[in-house]
């Protein structure tokens, strides 16, 4: 290459690309930045005002402040929040905007200044609704204080609540709707036509309210209500909703009756007393329990119930506390239900005290075809207070000596593909290894998963001595499947 033409390739990597690309492509890339920042590039000379033609409006108290530092008395965050809506709204020039996010801390027991706050909370969304937006994300609760100890909660009473405006809930354009920790009281009949996906955390929701919701939404495909209370029955009769997402308030006792006869997908986490009908069309589930649940103390026969309405799923999912189940069923010589599932997902920590319900749970599915482990941080699973009574029992998990005599038909007959995510080279996870390759006699594929590919720091990490040692180890275990490969990525 001659000095001219070194020349000539130096000068076009010194080219401003970004630069040359016209106004509405910057506009756009400037519409997937935090607002606040898509507003500061107004500093630079070649986007000058682009920013008030964004798609995107994010407002988010939680970026001026550490979460974890705020103080009940300090406004100042929350006035500058303010301030740039205010800013913002008058100078934006779009016409249409596609996603609107508003997200601060709103409690009328906190301050009586806020029922101004509230009109002017009405007029934002008025601009929203006027600019056509198709996304609208409310959440009043943001860091999350509400309902903490020493400040108010949706138990004191909803009198604090900011009240969402009847136009949100009549409206033909909006797909996705979120609100957290605000007052649902439709004034009229709720008529969301083009709404497909709707998140509610926080809310006070009768029966009644939970049936106009729902059947004025049909085309919903996607509901998820979490810590949501007041309800007692849902009704999911729509042949159009398909995923469903329940977690609620630990406080709230009542028993829940679900109906889901056309649902897809059903996830039910941090509730025991449920009654689940019309599950035929389910093929994907996933189960997780409070941290108060105790299997340990009576509560053996609802939960057997829940997995006995949920066995003929083709695909779930289970947490660390709802493995622990299995555990201690093992551990009392409980009766535990066989299952119909075809792929278990499990997304646990993998200690000694979870070994014996994998086991469990591989013997009880006979037809499982797909093993896919999350192995989540962690050595311990006594997080909560109420975790102590996993503590009288004596139990050595660190060998699967003990479940040799087991019978396995799956490992016989069916397991075909077994995923191991976030692998770390621990005892209870090299064990659980190893004793699967020696007993998964049709066994094609065992992934393993490093995150290399989104940690480059683990670059190396396949020359390290232990992993080394560790694929050595693995050279001289006798492998039942002659089919079966090992991938490492």
């Amino acid at each position: 290459m001659s000095i001219g033409d070194a020349e000539k390739v130096a000068l076009s990597e010194q080219i401003d690309r970004i630069s040359s690309l016209p106004d509405h492509l910057l506009a756009h890339i400037l519409s997937f930045l935090p607002t606040n920042d898509a507003v500061k590039t107004v500093l630079i000379r070649r986007f000058g005002n682009l920013w008030t033609a964004i798609h995107n409006l994010d407002f988010d108290v939680c970026l001026y402040h550490e979460c974890s530092e705020v103080s009940y008395e300090d406004t100042v965050n929350e006035e500058r929040l303010i301030n740039l809506i205010r800013h913002l709204l008058i100078l934006h020039e779009r016409s249409d905007i596609h996603r609107f996010r508003l997200k601060f801390e709103f409690n009328l027991w906190f301050t009586t200044d806020q029922l101004e706050l509230a009109n002017e909370i009405d007029s934002w969304i008025h601009f929203a609704l006027r600019k056509k937006v198709t996304v609208l994300d409310l959440d009043f609760k943001a860091c999350g204080y509400a309902g903490q100890e020493g400040y108010p909660s949706f138990l004191d009473g909803v009198d604090g609540y900011y009240r969402l405006p009847n136009v949100v809930l009549t409206s033909d354009i909006l797909t996705e709707l979120k609100l957290v920790h605000c007052l649902v009281e439709p004034q009229e009949h709720i008529q969301l036509q083009s709404l497909k996906s709707l998140s509610l955390s926080y809310i006070l929701l009768s029966d009644e309210k939970m049936i106009e919701i729902i059947s004025g939404c049909p085309a919903l495909e996607s509901l998820f209500l979490y810590e949501c209370y007041g309800f007692h029955k849902l009704n999911f009769t729509s042949l159009n909703l398909r995923n469903v997402v329940i977690k609620l308030n630990r406080h709230d006792s009542s028993r829940l009756k679900v109906c889901c006869p056309y649902l897809k997908s059903l996830n039910i986490l941090g509730i025991e007393r449920m009654d689940l009908n019309n599950l035929s069309s389910v093929v994907d589930a996933a189960l997780d329990f409070s941290s108060s649940f105790n299997c340990a103390c009576g509560e053996y026969h609802e939960v057997k119930k829940l997995f006995e309405m949920l066995h003929d799923v083709e695909a779930f999912t289970l947490f660390t506390r709802s493995i622990l189940v299995f555990t201690i069923w093992e551990l009392i010589i409980s009766p535990c239900p066989s299952m119909n599932w075809r792929r278990l997902v499990l997304k646990t920590m993998l200690t000694k005290w979870h070994l014996p319900g994998v086991a469990s749970l591989l013997r009880n599915s006979p037809h499982l075809e797909m093993l896919d482990i999350h192995i989540q941080p962690g050595t311990k699973p006594f997080c909560y207070r109420d975790d102590q009574w996993l503590m009288q029992y004596e139990i050595d998990g660190e060998t699967f000596c003990d479940f040799q005599q087991w019978s396995f038909h799956c490992l016989r007959s069916h397991l075909k593909t077994i995923r191991i995510r976030n692998f770390k080279i621990e005892s209870c996870v090299v064990k659980l290894v190893q004793f699967l390759l020696r007993n998964a006699y049709v066994l094609e594929k065992l992934v393993i998963e490093t995150n290399r590919v989104l940690y480059p720091e683990k670059a190396n990490l396949f020359m390290s001595e232990q992993w080394t040692e560790f694929s050595k180890d693995l050279e001289c275990v006798p492998i039942a499947s002659p089919k079966a490969v090992i991938l490492f990525l």
